[in-house]
């Protein structure tokens, strides 16, 4: 049984002005249960910040009261400024003055700014878009951030931060009673989020209701006036004001939580020999050299047989230094790299997989999955060469042996390598990914992300693999991971990084308390 959390109070929250609440909102799938038992109030003009690590319920709890999942498929009930509220879609929530801006944007770059501000309301008269009045209108929701920028133009001169400010403006332009923020400074800059926060607090003091879901701590005091702190799906904390981050921190994480995470790796490792990975004051950046960096002055390195963790929150910079290091960033990359004894930043993927790297994308469906092709196809796509015979065939029962013994290693199912990847769950689909990336020569492994998703039975297989790639091929290995149990699980060393740097790195023995008060800014606060 939890002991109660500081903070927790009632059970039920504060309805003075509601503009939103749910009552006992609970969602599952299957036998799983990802939300249970929420109460959540949001007031008029007022910010409520959701706090809760990755898979505690938050953007599940946001898809109910934004409509996107509908009525009739969660428990509990939604009310809209006391009356019964029944959203079977995200149109209707909007009708009613609900707004979601998600964390991942639909921006199309080739479409004008204005276009990509009113896609779903284009004004027009007889069906025809009317552009003078889509400018218009665009310009009048632009004001509000101060953005200088001209309606016409295509999207893709934005920034990220800029296309979030868009979609924002966009938003407000709608005449949003409530406003939902999943993660909206991940990709902003210091100055940028200032700029946000006021108009945020020009907004609230309107009287629209918003909902700010973070994981920076750091930026709590600036922006909440309440807080709500999710758990496994449930409530661990109600906050009304700004209290200690210790306190936050407690919340999140639980004290079950907490002794579950130490859990110590299954095979101690110690360094010998020289890096096969080795970094150096490493910077990468959007555009030019001046300006945007996602990662900036990142050192760390990787010894042979060693599994290293990186762990950090959204928007930490964590993939896009992955990225970079596998020669698949497309913009500026400043700094020393050196892989098993190469000098260098790879120009390209061809180049880091000659070195020996490779790299499992996080986004398995659009950077990995071969739609329609076989289990031996997406298990061989980039492995050709191990099984060539002087460099001109392919020794097929030697392709046919090699996928047929990863099938059976990794436990993939269905077990036919005929069978199209599409059938296969998204826990297999990773583990025929993985075998893909464990070519003859890999000397270091970079995982990212690599159970996101997946269930517990494929995580364990997965794991076991990476380990004994590790133990027994002396592959240095990079995991970078938003979910503490597993890097502390499965980590011999954690480097931590917020907001672009490494804010530390950490033996084994590191508590979760430690690194996710790293990973949001709190450990020297």
């Amino acid at each position: 049984m939890n002991k109660s959390v500081p903070g927790l109070g009632s059970d039920q929250p504060a309805k003075a002005g509601a503009l939103l609440e749910g009552r006992g909102l609970g969602k599952s799938y299957g036998s799983v249960s990802v939300l249970r038992g929420v109460d959540i109030a949001i007031r008029a003009g007022e910010v409520l910040a959701v706090l809760g690590e990755n898979g505690a319920g938050k953007s599940t709890l946001m898809r109910i009261l934004s409509g996107i999942i509908p009525q009739g498929e969660y428990e509990g009930s939604i009310e809209i400024a006391g009356a019964p509220a029944h959203f079977a879609s995200l149109s209707a929530s909007e009708e009613a003055g609900i707004v979601l801006v998600p964390q991942e944007l639909h921006v199309i770059p080739h479409l004008s700014i204005a276009e990509n501000m009113f896609a779903s309301r284009l004004p027009g008269r007889f069906g025809l878009y009317d552009e003078t009045a889509a400018v218009r209108m665009a310009r009048e929701a632009l004001e509000v951030f101060g953005l200088n920028v001209d309606p016409r133009a295509r999207s893709a001169i934005l920034t990220p931060s800029e296309r979030r400010l868009i979609v924002l403006a966009a938003a407000l332009h709608r005449s949003a009673r409530v406003l939902i923020l999943d993660e909206p400074t991940a990709a902003m800059t210091d100055v940028e989020t200032d700029l946000l926060f006021e108009q945020l607090r020009l907004i609230r003091d309107a009287g629209v209701g918003i909902v700010h879901i973070t994981h920076r701590l750091d930026e709590l005091g600036q922006i909440a006036d309440r807080i709500l702190v999710l758990r496994n799906g449930a409530v661990t904390g109600r906050f009304n004001s700004v209290p200690a981050k210790a306190e936050l921190v407690q919340a999140m994480l639980g004290e079950t939580f907490e002794a579950n995470a130490q859990r110590e790796p299954s095979s101690p490792r110690s360094r010998r020999g020289a890096p096969v990975l080795q970094v150096k004051n490493l910077s990468v950046y959007v555009d030019a050299p001046q300006r945007r960096a996602r990662s900036t002055n990142v050192s760390l390195e990787v010894y042979p047989g060693e599994v290293v963790g990186l762990y950090g929150l959204v928007g930490a910079g964590r993939t896009e230094l992955a990225r970079a290091l596998f020669g698949a960033w497309p913009g500026p990359v400043t700094g020393e790299c050196v892989i098993a004894g190469h000098r260098g930043v790879p120009r390209n993927t061809h180049e880091a997989r000659r070195r020996g790297m490779s790299l499992l994308a996080e986004d398995r469906k659009s950077q990995g999955v071969m739609r329609g092709q076989s289990i031996s196809n997406n298990m061989t796509a980039s492995m050709l060469e191990d099984f060539s015979m002087f460099k001109l065939l392919i020794d097929i029962p030697r392709e046919r042996r090699h996928v047929a013994d990863m099938i059976a290693k990794l436990g993939v199912r269905p077990a036919d390598p005929g069978v199209s990847l599409n059938a296969l769950s998204g826990g297999n689909q990773q583990k025929v990914l993985l075998a893909r990336c464990l070519f003859k020569g890999l000397k270091v492994l970079i995982l990212d992300e690599p159970t996101l998703g997946v269930d517990i039975g494929a995580r364990v297989d997965i794991y076991k693999e990476v380990q004994s790639i590790a133990r027994e091929r002396d592959v240095g290995v990079l995991i970078i991971s938003s979910d503490l149990e597993e890097i502390l699980a499965e980590a011999d060393r954690v480097f931590v990084m917020y907001k672009s740097r490494i804010q530390g790195e950490f033996a084994r023995g590191v508590t979760s308390h430690e690194l996710l008060s790293a990973a949001t800014g709190a450990l020297h606060a």
